[in-house]
């Protein structure tokens, strides 16, 4: 324990750990209580006669005049029938399921359990009652009001809904003010979820409210709540630059950056707007890496920072300011990571890393999964084209930038095989776009990541056959949490049940995994990519798993895993299906999957081309085995290949992944499938 302590306080360095210590002690003993903590003066009239001129936002009649074309029908009625619920506190969740907060709405309650949180809790002490009510982002998703933004948008294509929606939601912003004691309770306890609040509360204003009847009402509510939202936000903001360093720090940096900008009368503004641009230029260069890929090596938190960017352009331009260079080269390096990482026929890509149903700004009526609405967005920010055809995605861009941003020439991406060696991700594309795998093989610089080295997402013919099990939930169940997150649950070998990093507390892991590629070959008929990582070295045997992966287009993979090292181990190997259709023959160490394209199978064997017997489970509960989340606190059964491998290294096993049931053999050892 006392090395895994020293190892902590190593990778934190020595500002965070003692950052990281002060703050303990300041928060355990109450010193921070101390200070005063009145809340915040309402703005002063001067500022509300000018403030709501400031907001960026295109002319939303021109916006629906532009897109309507464009969103399906049914798109468009069931974000009519989402609007219609949130009046009455029934909200769709994470973007995919329904919750009812009650009506009037309950801005504490957990919708899953019945269970509540006390809204005067001070400080850290908001989540102390987290064992009974269970997982906060279940609460705090009310209370970013995603709802806002589908009920503003419906309001514009539906004008004649416009007066019940506005009514409802300005009453909305006064209950969660009359619930909710600036600096007291869950709501009041992070930085990042005041700031998504503000920005669903501005789009709203802006979109909506200021049009209706309640227009100088809602204007002194969020006007009060941005002035509110922006002095929390400073008086904490150390925690976020020093503690936390990720989406949170760019969040709480753009809630000052917009609180500067749009109250641009108040003696604090020019502070706010200085710090949080700063604070934006510093994390647009060090969050997102050379190689395009994000701190927290996860797609959908760079698809939530890169839309905290979109804000932020918006905002420098709308005040005459210019756009700091480091977020469009920023952005501009994370539209070539995630495109080619993309299945074209549904926006979708790899369930990669922590994925905790963040989407900030809910601008389309396109399913969550779907990258499409932000990265057309982002292309039109920094290079003035567009990257997909007309449709329902383009909803977003002409939000942010006005319609005529739809206009602009249409460049459509060509996704090739790529390798993004900075962070370790591999891409190897076949002639057909939507077949494709790509590879986690890269050592570890931060210490935002799932224990998932040499994972590998395998897609055909634009199907995610083999695919990553997700997060499901941060803060529920240790054991739901701790699966997700380890080794054991991606496709990949454990070595002796250990994890290849220490998963030490609830969001931290230590012994950073280290990894190399040993080649990246591309050629026209296949690709092959071959790494190692050491993640293991540190445990008796000091094993070392390499693993090539052999993809002969557009319909075959063959990958070789192999644990080096001295002594005896056992290798065991996950295959994880994208759903729980599944045929399996265990003894043969074969899955077969049903596909839209007709049976798709990995079949798994021995060095000696011997087929190797395994289990596959799907849904199993205790050890949980077999689940896929693909949206936030959802998770649905999976079918789930296991094999295994024991005696001394070396240990191989080769994995023949294709339509149809391939046979291996082998001569002389050449190996044919």
């Amino acid at each position: 324990m006392l090395r895994d302590l020293l190892q902590e306080a190593r990778e934190l360095g020595w500002r965070g750990t003692s950052f990281r210590a002060s703050w303990e002690l300041k928060h355990r003993s109450g010193l921070d209580r101390l200070r005063e903590r009145s809340a915040p003066a309402p703005c002063a009239a001067t500022t509300l006669d000018r403030w709501t001129s400031r907001l960026p936002l295109p002319d939303p009649i021109a916006v629906v005049e532009a897109v309507n074309e464009r969103i399906p029908r049914a798109n468009l009625d069931v974000l009519y029938s989402l609007a219609s619920d949130a009046m009455r506190g029934r909200i769709l969740c994470f973007g995919r399921w329904p919750a009812d907060y009650g009506d009037p709405i309950d801005w504490h309650l957990n919708p899953t359990n019945g269970q509540r949180w006390d809204p005067r809790s001070p400080g850290p002490k908001a989540f102390a009652d987290e064992a009974r009510v269970g997982d906060v982002k279940l609460t705090w998703e009310i209370a970013r009001f995603p709802h806002a933004f589908q009920m503003a948008r419906a309001a514009a294509f539906r004008p004649e809904l416009a007066h019940d929606l506005a009514t409802a939601l300005v009453g909305q912003f006064e209950q969660f003010n009359d619930a909710n004691e600036w600096d007291r309770g869950v709501h009041w306890a992070s930085g990042q979820e005041i700031a998504h609040r503000l920005f669903a509360w501005l789009f709203a204003l802006r979109v909506l409210l200021v049009r209706s009847a309640h227009g100088v009402r809602a204007s002194a509510l969020v006007c009060g709540a941005l002035r509110a939202g922006a002095e929390h936000i400073e008086r904490h903001f150390d925690y976020a630059r020093f503690a936390v360093y990720n989406n949170h720090l760019i969040n709480e940096a753009l809630g000052l950056y917009a609180a500067g900008v749009l109250l641009a009368d108040t003696p604090e503004a020019r502070r706010w707007r200085e710090l949080g641009r700063s604070v934006l230029v510093e994390e647009a260069k060090r969050q997102f890496y050379s190689d395009g890929a994000y701190i927290q090596l996860s797609h959908n938190y760079q698809r939530s920072a890169l839309q905290a960017l979109l804000w932020a352009v918006l905002l420098a331009r709308a005040s005459g300011d210019q756009p700091a260079d480091a977020w469009l080269e920023a952005m501009d390096r994370s539209l070539e990571f995630l495109v080619a990482h993309q299945n074209p026929s549904d926006g979708r890509l790899p369930n990669s890393g922590a994925n905790d149903g963040t989407l900030p700004s809910v601008l389309s009526t396109c399913d969550f999964s779907d990258f499409r609405p932000t990265l057309q967005a982002v292309s039109v920010a920094v290079r003035a084209k567009r990257l997909y055809p007309p449709g329902p995605w383009d909803e977003a861009a002409a939000w942010y930038f006005g319609p005529r941003v739809l206009d602009l020439p249409l460049e459509e991406p060509t996704r090739t095989s790529r390798s993004f060696p900075t962070t370790g991700y591999h891409v190897m594309r076949g002639n057909d776009a939507g077949s494709f795998a790509s590879l986690r093989c890269g050592s570890i610089r931060d210490r935002f990541a799932q224990i998932d080295m040499l994972h590998l997402d395998v897609w055909w013919r634009g199907t995610n056959v083999l695919a990553d099990g997700g997060s499901y939930l941060y803060n529920g169940p240790a054991e739901w949490h701790d699966h997700f997150q380890r080794t054991g649950s991606h496709n990949t070998v454990v070595v002796d049940e250990r994890d290849q990093m220490l998963h030490f507390r609830r969001f931290k892991n230590l012994y950073w995994t280290k990894a190399r590629v040993l080649g990246f070959d591309v050629r026209p008929e296949w690709t092959l990519c071959t790494g190692e990582h050491y993640g293991y070295v540190r445990h008796p045997g000091a094993c070392v798993h390499r693993r090539s992966v052999l993809f002969v287009k557009d319909d075959l993979w063959v990958v070789a895993d192999s644990i080096r090292g001295s002594g005896e181990h056992r290798a065991r190997l996950q295959w994880l299906a994208g759903d729980d259709r599944a045929a399996c023959c265990p003894e043969r160490g074969r899955m077969t999957m049903e596909t839209p394209h007709g049976p798709f199978s990995v079949s798994v064997f021995d060095e000696q081309a011997t087929p190797v017997a395994g289990t596959v489970v799907a849904g199993r509960e205790s050890p949980p085995r077999g689940w896929i989340s693909r949206y936030y606190a959802e998770k649905v059964p999976a079918a789930s290949l296991e094999v295994e491998a024991s005696g001394p290294a070396p240990l191989t096993l080769i994995s023949v992944i294709g339509p149809g049931e391939p046979a291996l053999t082998s001569s002389s050892g050449v190996f044919s499938v």
